[in-house]
């Protein structure tokens, strides 16, 4: 489900005919027809469906934060899992978001920016929704491993101000790869074998990461 006026999710996933879907379906409409089972979309990958994002969405920016879930809902039969994409920010559609999720994962980048956006969220979610703060995680990507050897540089540097920040972050870390844009944009398949080390790190840290999320060992060789 796409709550990131970015609309980025598309591409993602893969879905056809992207100007199209805009107009024909879309997390607006579903908000206001209170419909979200109708305004779902197949994507490339088997047994997974997307509720696009609109451009239209920040108009959405003022409703009441509790009205997500209750959109949602009639999903929870239909899925095991749903996904909510998100921009980083704290406006009515993220809170909504908040309000509905059993896990919140935030993602960020090591760098000072981002770790002093992050101590702003989670700020903002121990105030305003307490409950949720104990299943509210941190997960760095764009990670670039081998910059791990030294101490002293930039990457190293602001993880240490995070660590000193947050004791929530995942071990898991999401690698910097241009093999992921080529799975995005051209469905070109990443492989724990493959000969590029990064794709291989990708999927072995998204089969982390999914095991984490659904308390299960599971091994996808590649997506």
């Amino acid at each position: 489900m796409d709550l990131n006026n970015k609309v980025m999710i598309y591409y993602t996933i893969g879905l056809p005919n992207v100007q199209e879907l805009w107009e024909r379906k879309n997390i607006v409409i579903s908000l206001v027809q209170n419909n979200a089972s109708e305004n779902t979309v197949h994507s490339r990958i088997k047994n997974v469906d997307v509720i696009p994002s609109s451009l239209n969405l920040y108009d959405m920016r003022s409703m009441d934060y509790h009205n997500l879930l209750k959109v949602i809902q009639p999903l929870f039969k239909e899925y095991d899992y749903i996904v909510i994409d998100t921009s980083p920010t704290f406006d009515n559609l993220v809170k909504s978001a908040i309000h509905a999720a059993d896990v919140i994962i935030s993602p960020a980048e090591a760098t000072e920016y981002n770790c002093n956006m992050t101590l702003y969220l989670m700020t903002k979610i121990r105030e305003e929704h307490p409950e949720k703060i104990k299943k509210t995680y941190i997960l760095f990507n764009r990670w670039i491993e081998h910059y791990e050897k030294w101490e002293n540089n930039l990457q190293s540097q602001v993880e240490r101000m995070f660590r000193k920040n947050f004791a929530n972050i995942l071990s898991v870390k999401i690698p910097q790869s241009g093999s992921f844009n080529k799975y995005t944009h051209f469905d070109e398949k990443l492989r724990l074998d493959d000969r590029n080390a990064n794709a291989g790190r990708m999927v072995k840290a998204v089969n982390s990461l999914v095991d984490m999320i659904t308390g299960k060992e599971q091994s996808v060789e590649s997506f």
